[in-house]
């Protein structure tokens, strides 16, 4: 019965996505990366630590940050200590994790099809939540990007700031030491 009600929840969620402004006037607000997380956790658990990745966006990134870029990889970090990507690569390689910095979402799309990425954790702005909702197909099974499936963990930005963006970096080291749910 929790099952099927955390599915009338996701499904719900993914429905009254497109009218959630109407939805806030009248009082109902609702954390669409919250109720996904929550619904996909036990299939993000299942898979292998070597087919997961922790992909976070280039807005992290200090302003004097040394990372170089590659076609293939993405910002390469090289824990500079101008913001805290190296500390949370660190612990990716700890736990047998892939990790990248992605310069656009896009990228990152072909990025986990390229990889064989079978769960990622990322983060993102309000905005690009809303576009991905808008353009990738999000499923029971997980979020398809052409041919490859790919289960979710989302972490909101703090603002919708393309430069010195920031998250709640202790939630992100919570969500790969502990598999703790996200915000």
């Amino acid at each position: 019965m929790t099952r099927d009600c955390s599915r009338l929840k996701f499904v719900s969620a993914f429905f009254f996505f497109p009218m959630r402004s109407l939805l806030e006037r009248i009082g109902l607000r609702y954390d669409i990366s919250a109720i996904a997380n929550a619904y996909y956790r036990e299939a993000f658990d299942r898979v292998p630590a070597a087919d997961k990745a922790v992909i976070l966006p280039h807005c992290l990134i200090g302003a004097k940050c040394k990372a170089r870029f590659s076609k293939e990889d993405g910002v390469l970090c090289v824990n500079c200590k101008q913001c805290r990507c190296g500390e949370v690569r660190v612990l990716c390689e700890e736990k047998g994790w892939r990790f990248y910095i992605s310069p656009s979402a896009n990228f990152t799309k072909r990025l986990v099809r390229r990889k064989g990425i079978g769960a990622a954790i990322g983060a993102a702005c309000d905005w690009e939540i809303e576009r991905g909702i808008r353009s990738t197909p999000i499923t029971l099974r997980g979020v398809r990007l052409k041919e490859k499936k790919v289960i979710p963990q989302v972490i909101r930005m703090a603002r919708y700031d393309c430069l010195n963006n920031d998250i709640d970096w202790e939630v992100l080291r919570r969500m790969i030491l502990n598999g703790a749910p996200g915000p």
